[in-house]
């Protein structure tokens, strides 16, 4: 199960998705081969077993069967999000809500098997149609998503339970009205470091007639998830680009960066008065991985000693005698010795 979790004015959601296309677990050895090598059996039950868990979780999600798709996981789940079961339940009955002809597709493109435990590696896609917004069009939207990741199950007895994810790529757009002449980009650092500056970027060709407007704003990613304001700022034919600097959680979660561009056609009425028409509104969300930083810090190397053991191999180990190396001299002639006084007769 894979999953899209993000944040807008619009929509807080979750795209699930797992299964078909399946790959081969083992590589089929070439015809001229001069050996035979053959997949254990094991392997190719365990093989059948979690292809078939995959099947059941995307047919399950697909018909919406909250229940279908939960069986496959462990009570103890706990996503790379930190989001537990409970959270993941939320998270699909929030999107099915807000998408109820939303479908899932997934593209398999490894599985690995290792013992009593299996990653399964892919590349999944969500289309559905947005609601209507009085406010932003008369017409209805489309949602996209796209992301990449993995999924760890283990094996209890002869059932597979997914354990946990982890989300490498993220991306999800909503676009309501004509953006076919529109170029759009928004650039974000896919990861980061804890604490850590970062810039995002929203970048707008605008057509030629029209005035277009953005926001860029960040949040972290928690369930139930907490909105961020930000205002809209104007871009012209100067200006079509707006850029952010974010600074990263110090709490290690991992964020998702959302740009919303509009754009207005500019034409006059029947008075010959200046008219603005929204023409259309397209929301990208991008996920940022928030890596946490080191902790670990190098010794002065004025505190350390080296060893050389006989077989050539170093060892460096902390100087004990509080002594750095240019302290350890022996003494010369210019250092004075201390006066042992006359010799007695």
């Amino acid at each position: 199960m894979r999953k899209i979790v993000f944040s807008l004015s619009l929509i807080t959601m979750l795209a699930t998705s797992a299964a078909l296309p399946l790959v081969s677990h083992a590589a089929k050895p070439a015809p001229s081969s001069p050996m035979r090598m053959e997949t254990p059996k094991a392997d190719l039950q365990d093989m059948t077993a979690v292809q078939e868990v995959l099947r059941d979780l995307m047919a399950a999600s697909n018909r919406h069967d909250m229940e279908g798709v939960l069986k496959h996981y462990s009570p103890n789940f706990i996503s790379g999000d930190s989001l537990s079961l409970k959270d993941i339940r939320g998270l699909i009955q929030d999107t099915w809500k807000m998408f109820p002809d939303i479908k899932y597709e997934s593209q398999i493109l490894e599985i690995r098997i290792n013992g009593d435990w299996t990653t399964v590696e892919s590349i999944d896609t969500a289309t559905a149609t947005a609601k209507v917004d009085p406010v932003i069009s008369t017409k209805p939207g489309t949602m996209k998503s796209r992301s990449r990741g993995m999924l760890y199950l283990h094996r209890l007895g002869k059932h597979w339970e997914i354990q946990s994810d982890a989300t490498l790529y993220e991306k999800a757009t909503i676009t309501y009205g004509p953006f076919e002449n529109v170029n759009i980009d928004v650039e974000t650092p896919e990861q980061v470091f804890s604490g850590e500056p970062y810039t995002a970027r929203v970048k707008v060709g605008v057509p030629s007639g029209n005035i277009a407007f953005a926001t860029l704003s960040q949040e972290a990613l928690t369930y139930p998830q907490h909105s961020t304001k930000d205002k809209f700022r104007t871009l012209s034919s100067d200006k079509t680009d707006l850029e952010r600097i974010f600074k990263a959680n110090a709490t290690n979660n991992n964020e998702v960066v959302t740009a919303t561009v509009g754009f207005t056609e500019i034409g006059q009425d029947e008075q010959e008065r200046p008219t603005i028409n929204l023409k259309g509104i397209l929301t990208v969300v991008k996920r940022v991985n928030v890596t946490p930083k080191s902790t670990f810090k190098e010794e002065n190397p004025a505190q350390q000693v080296v060893h050389y053991t006989a077989d050539g191999k170093v060892k460096v180990e902390p100087n004990t005698t509080g002594n750095s190396a240019e302290d350890d001299t022996m003494s010369g002639p210019n250092q004075s010795e201390p006066d042992m006084g006359e010799p007695q007769d």
